[in-house]
């Protein structure tokens, strides 16, 4: 099933702490695709859940919205996947945190990009993203920058990766 993805990213800075309420699980995940290709496939093992997904551009909707398709897969076919990802893959601590009706993801990076958190909220429409007033506990928006997107952290920590970039102001 194709679904629409319609989602706002945030950089979270130094000093936030989970708060009451929050729940968290481990996620892993790693790129099949080539950086920049389009679509986009991937990976993912979140709890006892396999999942393979393929995220592509949305152009006529606009640079918030992705469409999306996602396939639970048996667990040694994610394994069989995984090995096809030549390490660009990634693995953090995702917190699901009410907010304002809503859940935002916090993900905690581990690993090379250990210390990193980023925020993602999903919406209904882009009219509500674009509606959308951030809480103080967001820092710099990331929404729409390539080089903050999870594919691209993915490679960061690839022995022909790239460095982590500064958010743009």
């Amino acid at each position: 099933m194709t679904n629409l993805e319609i989602e706002r990213k945030f950089k979270i800075e130094d000093g936030w702490e989970v708060p009451p309420g929050a729940t968290s699980e481990q996620v892993r995940q790693a790129y099949l695709t080539a950086r920049g290709a389009d679509p986009e496939i991937r990976v993912r093992a979140k709890g006892a859940k396999r999942v393979l997904t393929v995220k592509s551009s949305a152009p006529d909707a606009g640079p918030l919205v992705r469409r999306e398709v996602e396939f639970e897969i048996a667990p040694d076919v994610f394994e069989q996947l995984w090995e096809l990802s030549r390490g660009e893959c990634l693995d953090k601590r995702r917190w699901n945190v009410p907010y304002d009706g809503r859940t935002v993801t916090v993900d905690v990076y581990e690993g090379p990009l250990a210390g990193l958190r980023v925020a993602e909220i999903e919406f209904d429409s882009v009219d509500e993203a674009g509606a959308f007033e951030p809480p103080e506990w967001f820092g710099a928006e990331l929404t729409g920058d390539p080089a903050w997107s999870n594919r691209e952290l993915a490679a960061a920590r690839a022995p022909s990766g790239t460095v982590l970039p500064d958010p743009a102001p």
